[in-house]
């Protein structure tokens, strides 16, 4: 729009204070038939901690969200967008006329700021690159083990790379799935799916970032309200409207602090999964797996499930293949991997595989489903791929129950348990941390860095 001829219709200021609750800020403007294009821009000056996000919204609904939450200094966001195409975190479409909205996003701050507002229209028609069709095929049929990413994000919210990016980088460390979740906005789907292939199932959804905690919406095919602070649409609503998708609501980062889980008023029956693992939380890993076991307990049947929270999938703790969730899915696509992941036959992995049943009356099940209970319950693990020493621990309700010490650089090995005293209520599941060598400091050997292999559990009824 540099180029064509503008018309201002809207320009405004306004004030944050240093001891500013984090809330939505609202301006409204009017389009009038016959524009083209608008262009919406947001300054402000950051020092430190001050995190302020763009959104706008047409009398149709959402165009797009943008942020910058690294930078510091002069911070200015943009959206343009219009029937020929649309800039990052925006999406394309006629310029509808009538009542449009700006929500200013206040997520946090620790300092005072003012900041500039404006918008520009045109009568003229802007160009973006047309969209790529989606590819022909996405994924393959076939039931197996499948090992994919749930977390990760582009430069059309906050990543540092283009979706392509993504998508190589997912392909070149051996990712089968991938879930591309950015924040807010669906920008990013139509490249996604265009980068699709039989070696590759690709799967859109968005991070819902609210003030109480963040939330991965999975497996949507429109987007969702993640506005959950204000205008009487909660966090619940969120999770419902996803589910009405047939998607997935996964709780992330619990422990994060100001961006762990504060929503208190949560109804966990809405849940389908949870973090267990993030790449890039540390020892907030253990009390995710406190809180998981909570819910099980509960009888609440949510899988556990890793996250890398890939912002650049070639760089650090954020590149892609350094932990997996693997799904036994009925096919490597989309619907097929949702509701492996919401009936747990899933496990988190940073190396090793798992084959993880167990046997009551002769039958036997795996992860996610359920043995009745009464008689004694024999349980066995086939692992591979062991580049280490490890420590494998049968955890009952979330309780120590048993555990074996194995060595590595065996291509597969068999370990069995059993419990003589299975009551309806209770499951089972594995843990596998790496071990320290011979002497220092006592451990159980469960420290959250060790860790190697999470499963989900299997249920006696």
């Amino acid at each position: 729009m540099n180029t064509l001829p503008q018309t201002l219709l809207l320009q405004e200021g306004g004030s944050i204070a240093q001891d500013a609750k984090p809330g939505y800020i609202y301006h409204t403007f009017e389009v009038r038939p016959g524009i083209a294009a608008l262009r919406v821009r947001l300054s402000y000056r950051k020092e430190g901690v001050c995190q302020l996000y763009l959104s706008v919204f047409g009398p149709d609904g959402y165009r797009g969200t943008r942020m910058k939450p690294g930078e510091v200094g002069e911070v200015e966001l943009e959206l343009t967008f219009g029937a020929g195409g649309a800039s990052l975190g925006a999406l394309a479409g006629a310029i509808e006329p009538g009542t449009w909205r700006i929500l200013l996003d206040l997520e946090r701050t620790h300092h005072a700021t003012e900041y500039a507002l404006s918008v520009e229209a045109s009568l003229e028609p802007i160009s973006f690159p047309s969209p790529p069709p989606a590819a022909a095929q996405n994924g393959r049929p076939g039931a197996g083990w499948y090992r994919g990413e749930l977390h990760s994000h582009s430069h059309h919210s906050d990543g540092r790379t283009a979706v392509e990016d993504v998508v190589s980088a997912a392909r070149r460390y051996g990712l089968d799935f991938l879930a591309l979740t950015d924040h807010y906005t669906t920008a990013g789907w139509s490249e996604l799916r265009s980068l699709a292939g039989p070696g590759l199932c690709v799967m859109t959804g968005s991070e819902l970032t609210g003030h109480g905690g963040h939330a991965n919406l999975h497996g949507l095919s429109e987007w969702v309200n993640p506005f959950v602070d204000g205008d009487g649409w909660t966090v619940n609503d969120a999770a419902q409207a996803t589910h009405a998708q047939g998607g997935l609501f996964c709780v992330n980062h619990a422990f994060s602090l100001d961006l762990g889980w504060r929503y208190h008023r949560f109804d966990w029956r809405q849940a389908d999964l949870i973090e267990i693992y993030h790449h890039l939380e540390g020892s907030a890993n253990t009390p995710q797996l406190t809180l998981w076991d909570s819910l099980l307990r509960q009888g609440l049947r949510v899988t556990g499930v890793a996250g890398t929270d890939s912002h650049d999938p070639y760089s650090g703790q954020h590149r892609l293949g350094q932990v997996f969730t693997y799904v036994y899915a009925e096919a490597l696509d989309s619907r097929a991997i949702l509701a492996a992941l919401k009936a747990g036959r899933a496990y988190v992995s940073l190396g090793p595989r798992l084959e993880f049943s167990a046997t009551s009356n002769g039958r036997p099940v795996g992860m996610g489903e359920s043995l009745e209970a009464g008689t004694e319950v024999r349980l066995e693990a086939k692992l591979s791929d062991l580049a280490f020493p490890a420590r494998v621990l049968l955890m009952k309700n979330g309780f120590y129950h048993a555990h074996k010490d194995i060595a590595a650089g065996r291509d597969s090995l068999k370990l069995q348990f059993s419990d003589e005293d299975g009551r309806t209520g209770d499951y089972y599941r594995l843990e596998v941390f790496a071990l320290k060598p011979q002497g220092g400091d006592y451990s159980n050997g469960r420290e959250w860095e060790r860790t190697l292999l999470l499963s989900n559990p299997i249920f006696l009824t």
